[in-house]
């Protein structure tokens, strides 16, 4: 391999032969024919010719940091056997005799790992990797160093396969086989505000456009980007539909070819869609409120090319439907359950499509005047007044931020580079004597501090540095923006990360991946004292930012600790757990759902002072790291801190004393139906997280109220104890206690749970004692349930009555029943406890440290607990004693269960490996028709009868709402793939005598 960006010119040598020049080799070719000789210098020189124009930096190979490089260094080959420098990038495997030619653009090949298998060697030290073509073996250094680079083989050519399913699954559709513009063949790139599908020049010229015009996402390359609904944005447009619009008017004379060079392709698209000039134009266009009303009515129905249409002849985005409940089209698209034409407002939102404003335009020619103080070598802490600042000249342009003493010098007073700039921060209003101001952190660890009066100007300064000074990839979150930046993060490409904060949401790129975090909805924050570092963990995984001591990491720690939600602010700035509802409100009604419930008088009798007050003051300041206890908490204090919180919380549940009102005077409505519809608008127009804090609140008080004969909290009770508490009012009003009241009364209706929901939410907090009464009753605590557990029938009397508590996992049920009828566990005989579902003839094993209480509460009607003799467990054990990759494929008939009426099977090469099961139609190499997380799956066992499968021995794989009815050949194949799974999903903990 010769990367062409190494490459200086190509020489035509003699009739036959040619050269390439780089700066470090000359490579001689001969062609067959002087045609063909001439044909390949002709197309090299174009290449070079290009290069040597765009904009873009030389690229050889991996130089530039839009490629993500997985994993690299040195292996030993063994045949030949030679040592390689071998890269892991995208779903390809790259090989280069030395590091040193990798750098000069000269490699020996690149294995694609979509047909790839990666496979023990002969020793510890030893892999091979076999593809359709050649077998490689490769020996490491140590066996830790096979594993890391195992792992990482097996999730390329997983990343492989997943990213080729996408572009099959789109490609489905005629039209979005070929370019929408110059009907190149298979397209990998996309528009996806434009809705249109491209190739990867053609994709080159639309990110010329701006973002603001035309955001470019790869098929391959953007997978988290590709939720359900966008695939389906393209599935249902399509190229076809699309140029239906874009496209409507174009002359052949106009039309552009799959071999246009890069000038022709920008000239053309600029004109198609910036321009609009080959569009067809809406009936409506020039008439806005005509054009805003039809977006309103399109948005709810299924016609998205009606959507694309009315959006790029002028309609507004955001105007105003005139609905107070939904005042915006994508509110009307929610409502009216349009999933998909949400997802297209979505991707428009911040698109400029009809009268575009050329951002790239601003960051190449951005200049005024600006105030700005001394540099300092330290953060800038204390107050800066105007007589501080002095007047500068700044100008952005070719990659350089200078500023000058006025606008007619020609010396420049200093400047940085944009590549020096690490970050970018925004003060708040006021904070120095100029009321707008923003500070710059160089690399080389000094602080500018730059302001202004004028805010729309600062603005535009900001905006022009963040897109000067971020990767393409975040250039949709230039917008309001508070601090941005690289730092050194372990989880990023070469241990560098990108940074965008705005509010409580930090967007962060990590390799070619943006991710989303919720500051509020971190797990945990840790800060080291001692080196500085910073942990944040969220649900997409730990985040370690390191220790840097220039200035700018400092401000981050700050901005981080106080954007993670505070104690005493509004609810939608509180610590959140992933539902959105805040953590201290969380952690306080489970503890009172798990040990008061029971309790009589709950909510109503007063706890401790001195320890409510310093409970609260520990939440306040940092409610993750609070675990309550039962034995270190009582009931009482946890539910009057509860109450507390709710009263002094800014705002209050319903966010205002003008909110608060509303709901009060909907109390007073006497039309039971007016008032419940009054209530819903209310509720919906409240934030999220007050909307989720009261739908948990209420719910909570339903599950007491529904206990209330044991412990007297009777719908009343609880209305008179939490209206003032909740409208933050002395108790002289009873219209707060009607409202709560009539909350837990309709808590159906309001909240549109369904009733049968309910039913099953409110057996999480019941005793199951009436099919019981016979019984003798056992004793009991408000943290335990009696359960009914069923015994394998060995005796008469296989119903157990056990008493279950909250901590209790299936290992120590199992112990107890057997305890309970006398049977002792013998030799190499495991009992395992099971979820038998009677209407289906399934059963799953349990794994022996789940906790009890949670599944009990799952079961449905049709379902129960069985503990029996697990004769899988001793097979199971002795298979995976002898493998040594937790991987396992081969075929399986298989079915999808969509109805009773689904009995048709056939056959699937199924792949488990890694953390994911795989089914694909045919061979592994195959387009993957569907993909799983194995520890999201559950597993059932069984033999549907009324279905006629093939074989005896199925596998039921329960994924959602998906299910997939798997048969094995034999009993041994059960074992095996059973015990793959069990395996993969418990981290080889199984068994506890294991």
């Amino acid at each position: 391999m010769v990367s062409l960006g190494s490459v200086d010119k190509v020489v035509r040598v003699g009739d036959l032969r040619f050269e390439l020049h780089s700066q470090s080799r000359t490579f001689l070719f001969r062609a067959e024919s002087t045609q063909e000789r001439n044909d390949w210098v002709c197309c090299i020189e174009k290449i070079l010719s290009d290069h040597k124009h765009s904009l873009e930096p030389r690229n050889l190979f991996f130089r530039t940091g839009s490629v993500n490089i997985s994993l690299e260094g040195y292996m030993e080959m063994l045949s030949p056997r030679t040592k390689v420098y071998t890269l892991i990038s995208k779903d390809k495997l790259f090989l280069f005799r030395t590091h040193e030619e990798y750098f000069q653009g000269v490699g020996i090949t690149d294995i694609d790992m979509r047909m790839a298998n990666v496979r023990d060697g002969e020793n510890k030290r030893s892999f091979a990797l076999t593809t359709p073509y050649r077998a490689f073996s490769f020996m490491v250094d140590s066996e830790s160093e096979k594993q890391r680079w195992s792992e990482a083989l097996n999730e390329c050519v997983s990343r492989a396969l997943s990213c080729d399913g996408l572009c099959e699954s789109i490609w489905r559709v005629p039209s979005n086989r070929l370019c929408a513009d110059c009907s190149s063949l298979m397209p990998e790139w996309a528009s996806v505000n434009l809705c249109v599908l491209l190739c990867e020049k053609c994709a080159g010229a639309h990110r010329s456009l701006g973002q603001n015009v035309s955001k470019v996402r790869s098929l391959k390359l953007d997978k988290r980007v590709w939720t359900d609904d966008l695939i389906r944005v393209f599935l249902l447009l399509g190229n076809g539909k699309a140029n239906q619009f874009w496209g409507a008017n174009v002359p052949l004379s106009e039309s552009l070819c799959s071999s246009a060079h890069s000038e022709q392709r920008l000239e053309h698209i600029t004109a198609k869609y910036k321009d609009g000039k080959y569009r067809k134009y809406h009936t409506l266009c020039g008439q806005q409120e005509a054009l805003n009303s039809a977006l309103c009515s399109v948005v709810q129905s299924g016609d998205l090319l009606e959507t694309l249409s009315v959006l790029n002849c002028g309609a507004d985005i955001n105007c105003n439907t005139g609905i107070p409940e939904f005042p915006t089209p994508l509110s009307l698209a929610k409502r009216s359950g349009q999933t998909v034409q949400a997802e297209l407002l979505m991707q428009n939102l911040n698109s400029e499509s009809f009268t575009p404003v050329d951002k790239d335009a601003s960051i190449r020619s951005q200049s005024g005047y600006l105030f700005k103080t001394a540099s300092s070598a330290k953060p800038i802490t204390d107050h800066k007044t105007k007589a501080d600042f002095s007047q500068r000249w700044c100008r952005l342009s070719d990659g350089m931020f200078s500023y000058f003493k006025s606008e007619q010098s020609h010396h420049k007073c200093g400047g940085m580079k944009t590549s020096e700039i690490i970050c970018l921060s925004v003060n708040s209003p006021g904070k120095h004597g100029y009321e707008h101001t923003f500070e710059l952190y160089s690399e080389e660890g000094r602080v500018y501090l730059f302001g202004s009066d004028d805010g729309s100007m600062v603005k535009n300064w900001i905006q022009a540095i963040a897109m000067a000074v971020l990767p393409p990839a975040l250039f949709d979150v230039c917008g309001t923006c508070d601090r941005l930046g690289r730092l050194r993060c372990t989880e990023g490409n070469h241990g560098i990360g990108w940074f965008f904060l705005s509010g409580f949401k930090l967007q962060v790129l990590l390799e070619d991946n943006v991710q989303i975090i919720d500051l509020r909805k971190l797990l945990t924050l840790n800060l080291s004292d001692s080196a500085g570092s910073m942990l944040l963990v969220w649900r997409g995984g730990p985040l370690h930012l390191l220790a840097d001591r220039r200035p700018h990491f400092v401000g981050w720690q700050t901005f981080i600790q106080q954007r993670s939600g505070a104690g005493d602010q509004p609810l939608s700035q509180q610590q959140l757990t992933d539902l959105g509802v805040p953590v201290t409100i969380d952690r306080c009604l489970d503890h009172v759902t798990r040990y008061g419930l029971m309790s009589s008088g709950i909510y109503r009798k007063s706890g401790v002072n001195s320890h409510v007050t310093k409970m609260l003051e520990r939440f306040q300041n940092d409610a993750r790291s609070i675990t309550l206890l039962e034995l270190d908490y009582s009931v009482d204090d946890v539910a009057n801190m509860l109450k507390r919180f709710l009263r002094e919380v800014k705002g209050g549940v319903f966010n205002g004393q003008e909110n608060n009102n509303s709901w009060l005077r909907a109390a007073g409505l006497e039309d039971k139906t007016e008032k419940i519809n009054r209530y819903q608008i209310l509720l919906s127009n409240l934030p999220d997280v007050n909307r989720e804090t009261l739908k948990a609140l209420i719910h909570h008080l339903v599950c007491v109220q529904h206990l209330s004969d044991e412990n007297q909290m009777t719908i009343r009770n609880l209305g008179i104890v939490f209206g003032p508490t909740l409208f933050h009012a002395d108790g002289t009003d009873v219209t707060g206690s009607q409202v709560v009241e009539e909350l837990i009364e309709n808590y159906c209706s309001i909240f549109n749970v369904s009733e049968s929901d309910l039913q099953r939410q409110l057996n999480m907090t019941s005793v199951i004692l009436n099919k019981h009464k016979s019984q003798r009753p056992l004793s009991r605590t408000p943290s335990s349930t009696i359960c009914a557990v069923y015994l394998e029938k060995i005796a008469e009397g296989a119903e157990v009555l056990v008493q279950v508590t909250a901590d209790m996992t299936v290992v120590t049920l199992v112990s107890v029943v057997l305890e309970l009828k006398g049977i002792q566990q013998a030799n190499e005989e495991f009992w395992s406890c099971y979820e038998v579902l009677e209407k289906e003839d399934m059963e799953r094993t349990l794994q022996y440290q789940e906790r009890v209480l949670p599944i009990y509460f799952s079961l449905s009607c049709h379902s129960h607990l069985l503990i029996k003799r697990n004769h899988y467990i001793i097979s199971i054990r002795r298979y995976l004693e002898n493998i040594g990759n937790l991987c396992k494929t081969g075929p399986l008939r298989a079915c999808e269960v969509k109805s009773e009426s689904s009995k048709t099977f056939h056959s699937r090469h199924c792949e488990l490996s890694g953390t994911t099961f795989r089914l694909h139609k045919e061979l592994q190499s195959s387009p993957c028709e569907r993909e799983y997380p194995v520890k999201e799956l559950k597993l059932y066992h069984g033999c549907r009868s009324k279905m006629h499968p093939p074989t005896p021995w199925g596998l039921i794989l329960i994924h959602e709402k998906q299910q997939w009815y798997l048969c094995c050949e034999n009993e041994d194949e059960l074992t095996q793939w059973t015990a793959m799974f069990y395996s993969i999903q418990y981290n080889g903990d199984i068994w506890p005598s294991w």
